[in-house]
Parts: structure tokens; sequence; C-alpha cells
């Protein structure tokens, strides 16, 4: 896919740092969270209009302004002589609301008016000015030296204090940053009930923080705590216990590098500032590799011996429990860490991971039919980091790549097609539409130099050499797509099953006969060992000068003798042609 021209935008992070940076996306605005620097923001105003800014963690409306508290003493109780009347300052402060997004603003300053108000026909009478944005204002008064109670609402712009009891339980907010200095900046971040968390510091590794309900970029608390104030936490468990990962599923996961812990609300079910409930789950802690959620599963990297495993909940135990899904090919994990991985849903469930070696593993993966399992897929360079794009009915694995000293953006090929002249079975391949048939190919410096085959009008063409830039196909074609050729290989494991001798693992074992199932497929060998792999036959009736059709269904073929401890098949593509195979049915013989 070529494109135009590039968007650049200047951010506050350099290259040695991306892999270290969290994200949390909220239509046009992505939050982004690294040790080093203040918690930012990343806002999409147009498609070239992109803007990194700090965070100001304020409410966004501004507090009321010009408070002035005035006393109105009609009654001094001068018939006695002003015996009863007893003056005691009030203080006063004021907040703006707008009730379409909930948000209150800070407090306005203080004023005070001495009076008694006790005394009938005596009050204060307040007055401030307009604040944009607010649909009403909240009046907070605290007698001498309380704190501050809630008595009243208006939606004017004066109020009238006639001895209004103060509601204690219910306080003004007050101004919090907990991300103020380097030290306190935050990691990690993730959205969890209205709520925006961030997690990890440098001063507080264990600890958890939440943004105000409703207000992702609002910190602030009152006194006494509210349930929808911000909140904070430390996860504690006889360890460290560093905040590596938070993960919103139907629980709040919190992925430390000890353990696995689960917040929930306390009595209401939802976490609040004033309720809610840690609870430790396992001791498999995570790696700093940000966590897939899929389906109602979540897949993180272990601190400790490289392996991939879920966390999902269980009704037996009712907790959050963790599998291993390298358990079957810990060899591809041994020694190396995954650097990246994305997942895409359809056409196939998917995760891409990129190991630390360059290789890309790919994870099928199918909850509901119990079926998943690695492969390892190697190119002629080495894969840095890959990322998910949906577009139209599929999600497309992007890749950037490097080969030959050339850093590439590339896009995984469509895996629905209509015919085989469409489909692309090539890496860092490019396809070309011609009004009339061509036998020039240009535009391919990126391979300069390599050996390429081509996949032109649906015939293969191999051992073409790009020289500058160019490759010319023995014959002219429409649809052609020049690329890396690899080899797509399957071999089944020895076959072992019970018979009449009982088990036969160990036994000599040899296969004359097998079936293969196929679908869409051509360009298909297959063998007992690699060194006998033979086509599978696959014209039939097409005339001549037709590329073959493609196969689907069962194949059977008649094998070289091959005596081994086991019986197994070997099926493989070398050719820019689509394989797939669901099924392998062998015919052995086993000799006591």
């Amino acid at each position: 896919m070529s494109v135009a021209r590039l968007y650049r935008v200047g951010s506050p992070y350099n290259g040695a740092e991306l892999a270290e940076i969290d994200v949390e996306q909220s239509a046009d605005t992505m939050y982004l969270a690294h040790l080093n620097h203040a918690p930012t923001k990343l806002v999409r105003a147009g498609h070239t209009d992109w803007t990194f800014s700090g965070i100001d963690f304020t409410p966004r409306l501004a507090a009321p302004a010009a408070l002035n508290a005035t006393a109105a003493s009609p009654n001094t109780d001068a018939d006695n002589g002003g015996d009863a009347y007893f003056p005691q300052p009030a203080s006063y402060v004021v907040t703006a609301v707008d009730d379409v997004s909930g948000v209150e603003s800070r407090a306005s300053a203080a004023d005070s008016a001495s009076n008694d108000l006790s005394l009938k026909r005596n009050y204060n009478t307040l007055s401030w000015s307009a604040v944009a944005g607010a649909s009403r204002y909240r009046v907070y008064k605290a007698d001498n030296t309380q704190e501050y109670g809630y008595i009243g609402n208006t939606a004017a712009l004066n109020f009238r204090d006639d001895n209004i009891g103060p509601d204690y339980s219910d306080g003004p907010p007050v101004g919090n940053d907990p991300f103020d200095v380097l030290g306190n900046w935050p990691s990690t971040v993730t959205f969890f009930e209205q709520r925006l968390l961030w997690g990890r510091t440098a001063n507080h590794p264990n600890a958890i923080y939440g943004s105000r309900s409703g207000n992702f970029e609002n910190m602030d608390i009152s006194r006494p705590l509210k349930a929808s104030d911000s909140l904070s936490f430390a996860l504690v468990a006889g360890r460290v216990n560093a905040v590596n990962q938070l993960v919103s599923m139907n629980n709040l996961l919190a992925l430390t590098s000890d353990n696995i812990f689960k917040i929930e609300g306390g009595q209401n079910g939802y976490i609040s500032a004033t309720d809610f409930v840690v609870r430790r789950q396992n001791g498999r802690g995570s790696s700093r590799l940000s966590p897939l959620v899929v389906d109602s599963v979540c897949f993180y990297q272990t601190s400790i011996g490289n392996g991939v495993r879920t966390l999902g909940y269980e009704f037996q135990t009712d907790s959050i429990n963790s599998n291993d899904v390298t358990i079957f090919s810990p060899h591809l994990f041994r020694g190396f860490d995954i650097k990246a991985w994305a997942y895409a849903q359809e056409p196939r469930s998917i995760i891409w991971a990129v190991r630390s070696d360059g290789k890309l593993l790919c994870f099928t993966w199918e909850q509901e039919q119990q079926v998943w399992g690695w492969t390892l897929c190697e190119t002629d360079g080495t894969v840095e980091s890959v990322c998910v794009v949906s577009e139209g009915s599929e999600d497309r694995l992007y890749l950037t790549v490097r080969r030959g000293g050339k850093l590439l953006i590339e896009r995984m090929a469509a895996a629905r097609w209509d015919a085989v002249e469409d489909c692309c079975f090539l890496d860092s391949a490019v396809s070309y539409l011609f009004e009339e048939p061509a036998a020039i190919l240009r535009n391919l410096g990126h391979l300069e130099g390599r050996t390429v085959s081509a996949l032109a009008d649906g015939g293969v063409v191999t051992g073409l050499v790009v020289t500058g830039g160019i490759v010319t196909l023995p014959h002219p074609a429409r649809k052609v797509t020049v690329g890396l050729p690899y080899a797509a290989t399957i071999e089944t494991l020895p076959l072992a099953w019970q018979g009449q001798a009982g088990w036969t693992i160990a036994k000599p074992q040899t296969q004359a006969r097998a079936v293969i199932r196929l679908i869409d497929s051509r360009g298909v060998k297959a063998g007992p060992t690699d060194a006998t792999l033979e086509p599978l036959r696959s014209r039939i009736n097409e005339l001549p000068g037709q590329p073959p059709a493609l196969m689907s269904g069962p194949y059977e073929t008649y094998l070289r003798a091959d005596i081994n401890g086991g019986a197994r098949m070997v099926v493989r593509s070398d050719d820019p042609l689509p394989m797939t195979v669901s099924a392998i049915y062998l015919d052995p013989s086993v000799s006591e």
C-alpha cells in the first residue's frame, strides 16, 4: 500500500522510550503514561491536526469569583438590651455546577460575615460573579472552625442564608493532583466504570489512582470523602507488587510484578472512593507488555519464564484463574520475550506477536471450540512492531519490518479474495493491475537484488531477480503480485494410539496412504518426511494455458515407504498460492 505523504507531529518522547509508553483511547483522545513524563494526552482534531499536551488535573469549570458575604441584622434584641444577640462569624464558599456533564468546580475564595442568625429576621446575603458553562451554583458554609457543609444551591448569582444548618457530610471539592512532580508520574493507564485509572509511579510502584467518576481529568476529592471522588490505594501482598498493567474486564485487574489482583466494588457492586475491595487472585506476575483482552479472557506475558498465560473467571473457584497457553510449544518462547503483539478478530481469531529476535508468532484462538496453537512465521528480515486496524470486514495486521537496512511498513494481505489471481502469499509484496497485459514490473526498489516470485494471472513465476527496481515476466499479465517467497509447512505429531497389541509408541510404523482435506488450495505437496514430498495432483479438466483450479475436499495420496517410530505427515506449499488444510487422515501399519 502506497501513500502520498506522511503526517508528522513532534512528541515529548524519544525513540528509546516508545516501548514503555502505555496508552488508552477514548474517541479522538489518547491518554499516555510513561514513568519519565507527566501524564500526557494526544488529541486528534482533524486528519492533519494532532496535538500532544500535558493534562491539567482540574475541573473544566472555573470557580466562582468575587464572592461577597453581607450580614443583615434587623434584630439585635434591643428590647432586652441585646442580651440574646450573640453574633458569630460564618464563612462561605461557592462552587459552579454543569448539569450536563456533572462537573463541579473547585470552591471559590472564602468570604465571611458576622451575624446572629438564630434571631428572627436576621440573614446573610451572598453574591458572586457568573461562571461560563455553569447551570447552577452550590453554597457551602462553615460555622466557627468547622469544615464546610452544604446549605443549598441556586441558579441565580445570589443566595440568602437565614440560619440554614450545614450538611457536613457533603463538602466542596478540594484540589488534588497526585502527579505533580517527577517520581509521582504514572506508567500505566486504563478506563474502568467511567473513571480513568493510573498506576505505578517511581515513588509508589504499587499504587493505583482513579479520577472522579465521569471526569477523566479531575482528581479532586471532598472532605469528607464522597463516593464519586477520586480514589487511591496500594496493593499489598507481602512483596513490592509494582503495577505493570491495569486491565478493564468484568472487574478491574491489576497485573503486578509478583501477583494478579482483582479490584471490585463493595456492597453496591461498583468501585467508588468509599467502597471497594482488593483481592489477590494468583502469584504469577506480569511483564510490562500490554495485555490483550480477547472476548472474556486476558492474555499476558509472565514476568518470569517468558510464557504467555490467560486470565479468566472460573465459576468453580469463584476467582480469576490463570492458564498457560504455551505449554505445548515452550520451545518457541524459551529464551525469548514478546516485544509487541496485537489481536485480529476477523476473519480468523489470531494474536500476532513479535518475538525479541524479530520473528513473528501467530496464535490461533477459538475459545468456544477449544482450538488454539502457535505458529512460527519467518521472513527475510526482522519484524519490529505490529498493530491491527479494522478495514471493512477484516482486521488487517500492520508490521514494521527491517529488511536489508530499510525499515518498511507492511500490511498483511486480505484473507478473503474472490479468485486465485487476487490472493497474495508473498512477503513485502507489490500488486499490479494493468489495463493491457504487461511484462515489466517497476517500483520494486525495496527488494533490490533479491530473488522474488510472482503470481501472474493465477500462474506461478519463480526465480526473478530485482535489478534497478524492475523485474520482467516471461509472459505479459494483467493481475500480478511480486514479492519474497516463503514456504508454509504443516507437520503432524507422531501418531500414537492403543491397538490390540497395546500402544504404538516407539514401535516401527510406516504409512502407505493418506487423505488430506483441503479448502481452496493449490500447489500442495505431501509426504512422510521433508525429503519425500510429492505434489498432490491438481489439474483435472482445465483447458491448456489455464492455471489449475483450486482444490477443495478430500485428496488421497500414496506415500513412499518410510519406517520410523511414529507415523507422521508433512504438508507444504512453496509457491505463492493458498493452502488451507482442515484435516489429515493416516493409514499406518505398525510392526511389533
